[in-house]
């Protein structure tokens, strides 16, 4: 415990000297020199085509967010939790993912994962340096860092570190995840040619209790010490580890033009696009690990095969290689792209070993496409679509298409009618079809998985309001004996839902409304009823030197059968016994800022202080009690 203190405080040091390297080398830069605020310090992700077509997002460092405490806080969406940061989560809503040929994602873990998808290449003006660190009850601890500088002319680097570890109220509940991205990108003084690259690496080692064993000594406060509350399992532990590297490279096929030169011809003018090709690797690794097969928690399920401890491991790795032509050039657009269209092809080698079964190699070819019109600055119409042929995966489709039409034009208007579409129809995932494990195997042959998603919604002065109708066809779960399960009709969900961004006065107010009814509630368990707010004030204070920022922020879910969850799978999985939610959660803090360091003290679940100890979200997982945070975020520039 005291070598990950040591660590934390040493990786704090080095990220203080390494922005105080960048105040003083500053000073003989080369570069431009312009006061900047936060709010211009962009970023990019994935490819240089998102940096050619967009105007790029701002990282995240105002003082009206500063207070979400975690990962899963930071997000507007809703979810079901373990009883400690950094454990897995389930989303109240239904989310289809396409795999893209074979499914490499981590549900329960995704948004603690760094990948190539979520890298982020930072557009910094000036050397850009983030420490943001929140220490809360238990000693839980979190830090995440960002760097991003201009080395040279055009030559930008970038990292990020994120770190949480929480040795958690319950017995063998502890999380201690990290993440780290490294970024490199260059291109040529005319822009005729781009090059990037990136690393990352993850790990995430979460102990596993299968929950308490009787809700009662919760729900009745019988024990204050909820380490002294019985466990499912006392030495189970689940490993995840992600790591690859990429880089992506363009190269526009026509020379240069001055956009004055009147010499050319229409010819000459004529733009012949942009080849681009990209390279991406990942590796998957996960190991459960438990020193006691045969404890209870498993009487309902399968016997163990191996009685005196469990290993399960599996191995996965992916060789993508993507070549693509676009109608991109020189010119870069700010969401405002006249006509761009992208086709292209991906070449997949899939390498797969779980656990004792044999391991399996794959490959596969995938064409896509991409399409974007806009009319007037008023209508925004794009789409793509990807088709999976090969060894594994043959005929996955995936299509995708979005209007946006404004009421006047993009930069004055009363408001925005959107109208999105997107069908999935692949393969379930290989761990609904065969699995191998020390608890749990099976051997399937399902059909394909059809997804239907209709949404429609008007935005205006940062409220949005909308519908969804989402079809789901031969849908693929777990059931109560966690064996997988396909259903051979349909189901219906039916959502309609409320977004808000706005700033009224020195108020700022962020919030969701959802309601969603399920047409099969036996297959999927969704809450009816969800919503989250957050309400802030912010003054000023000492000449406009410093503001402080007082707010709350509310959650609340109606009762359902939320799945519950299965360690020794690293999944969630349905069942009918316990209902969970219902619970208003709140909980206020308090923000100030003082030039570029924001500060938050926060108490948490503040409605736990009432005697209610019915704040469970998944089955048996008690949420944490009331508690203190304390956070800080500071910024250097130079």
């Amino acid at each position: 415990m005291k070598a990950k203190y040591y660590n934390i405080i040493y990786y704090l040091l080095f990220f203080c000297c390494l922005a105080f390297h960048n105040h003083t080398s500053a000073q003989n830069d080369t570069l431009r020199k312009t006061h900047i605020d936060s709010t211009l310090v962009k970023y990019f992700t994935y490819s240089f085509d998102s940096l050619f077509l967009t105007s790029g997002k701002f990282i995240d460092t105002s003082l009206v967010n500063v207070s979400d405490r975690d990962i899963l806080q930071r997000s507007m969406n809703l979810f079901s939790t373990l009883s400690n940061a950094g454990l897995a989560y389930n989303t109240l809503t239904s989310d289809p993912i396409f795999f893209n040929g074979f499914d490499m994602t981590h549900r329960a873990y995704g948004l603690y994962i760094r990948n190539s998808k979520s890298v982020r290449f930072t557009i910094p003006v000036q050397p850009f340096t983030q420490l943001y660190y929140i220490m809360g009850s238990k000693k839980e601890q979190q830090l995440n860092v960002s760097f991003g500088r201009e080395l040279a002319p055009r030559l930008f680097v970038g990292m990020e570190y994120y770190l949480v570890n929480s040795p958690g109220p319950y017995k063998n509940s502890k999380s201690d995840n990290s993440s780290v991205y490294f970024t490199l990108r260059h291109n040529t003084k005319n822009n005729r040619y781009g090059i990037s690259g990136h690393y990352f690496h993850n790990k995430l080692t979460m102990q596993e209790n299968g929950g308490i064993i009787n809700d009662s000594d919760f729900i009745n406060n019988q024990e204050t010490d909820r380490r002294v509350i019985a466990v499912n399992l006392t030495d189970a532990r689940n490993q995840v580890k992600v790591s690859g590297f990429g880089f992506d490279q363009y190269f526009n096929i026509s020379k240069p033009i001055a956009e004055n030169d009147s010499t050319t011809t229409l010819m000459q003018r004529f733009r012949l696009g942009r080849l681009t090709h990209r390279l991406e690797y990942q590796r998957n690794q996960t190991l459960f690990t438990e020193g006691d097969p045969l404890a209870g928690f498993y009487s309902g399920f399968d016997t163990a095969v191996n009685i005196q401890q469990t290993r399960d491991s599996v191995y996965q790795q992916t060789i993508r290689n993507i070549l693509q032509w676009n109608t991109l050039g020189y010119r870069k657009y700010n969401d405002d792209v006249p006509f761009f269209l992208s086709v292209g092809i991906e070449h997949v080698l899939i390498t797969h070993k779980p656990d004792t079964l044999q391991t399996k190699k794959y490959a596969q070819f995938i064409p896509f496409a991409a399409l974007k019109i806009s009319v007037l600055k008023s209508a925004f119409l794009e789409g793509h679509a990807r088709l999976v042929t090969g060894e594994y995966g043959q005929g996955d489709l995936e299509l995708d298409a979005s209007l946006y039409q404004y009421l006047g034009t993009s930069q004055k208007n009363l408001g925005k009618i959107m109208f999105k579409a997107h069908l999935i129809n692949q393969e379930p995932s290989w761990k609904y079809q065969q699995f191998v494990s020390n608890h749990f195997s099976w051997d399937n042959s399902f059909k394909k998985s059809r997804f239907l998603t209709l949404t429609g919604g008007y935005n205006f002065l940062g409220m949005t309001a909308g519908a969804q109708w989402q079809f789901i066809d031969r849908y693929v779960y777990l059931d109560k004996t966690v064996s997988p399960k396909q259903f051979s009709g349909s189901a219906v969900i039916y959502s309609l839902f409320s977004n808000l961004n706005q700033k009224i006065g020195k108020f700022d107010l962020k919030g969701m409304v959802r309601y969603q009814q399920v047409s099969n509630d036996t297959l999927i368990h969704l809450p009816v009823f969800s919503t989250k707010i957050k309400l802030t004030f912010s003054q000023e204070l000492f000449d406009k030197a410093a503001t402080i920022q007082p707010g709350i922020i509310f959650t609340y879910f109606t009762r359902y059968y939320a799945d519950s969850w299965m360690p020794s799978v690293r999944e969630f999985y349905v069942q009918d016994e316990v209902k969970t939610g219902g619970y208003p959660f709140l909980d206020v803090f308090l923000a100030l800022k003082v030039k570029r360091a924001n500060v938050f003290l926060q108490y948490a679940n503040i409605l736990g202080l009432t005697g209610n100890y019915n704040y469970i979200s998944v089955p048996h997982y008690p949420m944490r009690d009331p508690r203190f945070y304390f956070g800080v975020s500071w910024r250097f520039y130079q």
